[in-house]
């Protein structure tokens, strides 16, 4: 019994002295780590003060490059690649700058490091090297690697290094899914024509096969970010006998040329920068697609093409039975060019579905006072109620009531008035009353108080009891009062 209370007593003893050491350990770690820590940013904070300076006349002319790079060649170090990326990435560089920078990390020998980062070489191997460099347990530890490879992709997207785009096209392949969603922005920013087409490859792939992991939304955005003239290697995806490929070629497409179209105005697709192919197959193929959403997302594309047969391909499409190809386009035809097409347009305003009532208000609203003049008389003459309330409501919305006051007010009895009249029948009067209230046109509220004096609208009384207290024009008071007796019997 005594040897085994001894035994006892020494394993226990064994094990307080292991915990005493493990402790001891961890907390010399702490310490060691936290002094490593502080040297570390006064390090990186030296190199700043020094360096930023020069940097940053680099980018902006101001400062001889082969002087600048001498001055930052001299930092030194095992550590000397880790804080030269700190240094020049530490500010996004906007397009004009890019260009200088790319030459800077040519030269202080960085994108050879990302580029051997990239394809998995890494030169720390043992314990002692990777505590002397910040990211050198990222080398040691294989399991960390694609840390350092995703951020390797990631920077020679950053300084759109063209010559790294097949490094970037192989590491689409990478095990590791932030390595892969890396490579494809860069992909995208560098904009290579020759890696448009792999990319086409990859984005069939995401479709039939489920099980890949990179993202469908990702890859398209990386093919939306290729300029417009790259859209004829769609073309076999346009014809994929597979509806959901067809679609998203197709979408790609449109958002290119909602791009292209955001930075000119009246933007119209000429043979020049759209091929007859695309134009021939988007007129007698994808406007008439089985696939309703290829048939919406063709219906933009269509309207700022410069062929006669668009007109009445985008008529066709108004037509189309399914709500959201006659809303995509309705959309697309809210532009000056096709004001012609106002009648054809004015007839959704009774469309069956609310939201396509909404675009055939909206775009009637784009052409200017034609399109307003095409609403009030549908405002007047339809019956339907549900359409008139989307034009009073969209009338608000857009600003047109202050405008319609002030003709209201100039112009003899006519539209303006016939058009409150049915507001205030309606009893949208809450907007009219404010700008009532804030209006100090005496000539305005006079003639108002005379047409609408009379009415029972709650709105319209309070705003004339209010004036019959405080309305300090004698004539104006007075009708206000004759308004509110008459009310009264």
């Amino acid at each position: 019994m005594p040897f085994l209370i001894e035994h006892v007593t020494e394993v226990v003893l064994s094990l307080l002295i292991a915990l005493l050491l493990a402790n001891g350990f961890v907390v010399g770690l702490t310490i060691a780590r936290r002094q490593w820590r502080e040297k570390y940013f006064r390090r990186l904070d030296q190199f700043r003060e020094l360096y930023t300076p020069v940097i940053n006349a680099l980018l902006s002319g101001g400062l001889d490059y082969a002087q600048g790079l001498q001055a930052l060649r001299e930092i030194s170090g095992l550590d000397r690649e880790h804080f030269l990326e700190r240094l020049c990435l530490e500010k996004h560089p906007t397009p004009a700058q890019v260009p200088i920078l790319r030459q800077l990390c040519e030269d202080l020998g960085l994108v050879k490091l990302w580029q051997r980062h990239l394809m998995g070489q890494f030169d720390v191997t043992t314990l002692r090297a990777a505590l002397a460099r910040p990211e050198g347990i990222f080398q040691l530890i294989s399991r960390l690697h694609f840390l350092l490879r995703a951020k390797s992709a990631d920077n020679l997207g950053l300084i759109r290094h063209q010559p790294s785009w097949p490094l970037l096209l192989k590491a689409l392949a990478d095990p590791h899914l932030d390595v892969q969603t890396a490579a494809l922005r860069s992909l995208a920013a560098i904009q290579e024509p020759q890696s448009f087409s792999s990319l086409v490859e990859r984005l069939h792939e995401v479709i039939l096969k489920p099980s890949t992991r990179l993202s469908l939304r990702a890859v398209k955005s990386a093919l939306v970010s290729f300029p417009l003239s790259q859209a004829t290697e769609l073309l076999p995806s346009l014809r994929h006998s597979l509806p959901r490929i067809r679609f998203l070629a197709t979408d790609i497409i449109r958002e290119m040329v909602e791009r292209e179209a955001g930075s000119e105005e009246d933007f119209v697709l000429d043979p020049k920068i759209f091929p007859a192919e695309l134009t021939g197959i988007f007129l007698t193929r994808l406007g008439f697609d089985d696939n309703p959403d290829v048939r919406a997302r063709a219906a933009p594309v269509v309207a700022r093409l410069a062929d006669r047969r668009s007109v009445p391909l985008l008529l066709t499409l108004l037509s189309d039975p399914q709500w959201f190809v006659r809303l995509h386009t309705l959309r697309s035809l809210a532009e000056p060019r096709y004001l012609s097409e106002a009648a054809e347009i004015a007839r959704h305003l009774t469309d069956a579905n609310w939201m396509v009532r909404e675009a055939a208000v909206r775009t009637l609203l784009r052409f200017g006072q034609a399109g307003i003049n095409q609403l009030y008389d549908h405002f007047l003459e339809s019956e339907d109620r549900y359409s008139q309330e989307q034009i009073a409501d969209e009338a608000q919305r857009a600003g047109l009531i202050p405008n319609l006051l002030t003709q209201y007010a100039e112009a003899s009895d006519g539209k303006e008035r016939q058009v409150i009249e049915r507001l205030v029948q309606m009893r949208k009067t809450s907007y009219l009353v404010t700008l009532l209230i804030r209006s100090s046109d005496n000539k305005l509220r006079k003639k108002f108080l005379e047409h609408f004096g009379h009415t029972l609208d709650p709105q319209i009384q309070i705003w004339i009891r209010h004036l019959t207290r405080r309305e300090t024009d004698p004539e104006l008071r007075a009708l206000a009062l004759g308004c509110v007796t008459a009310a009264a019997s």
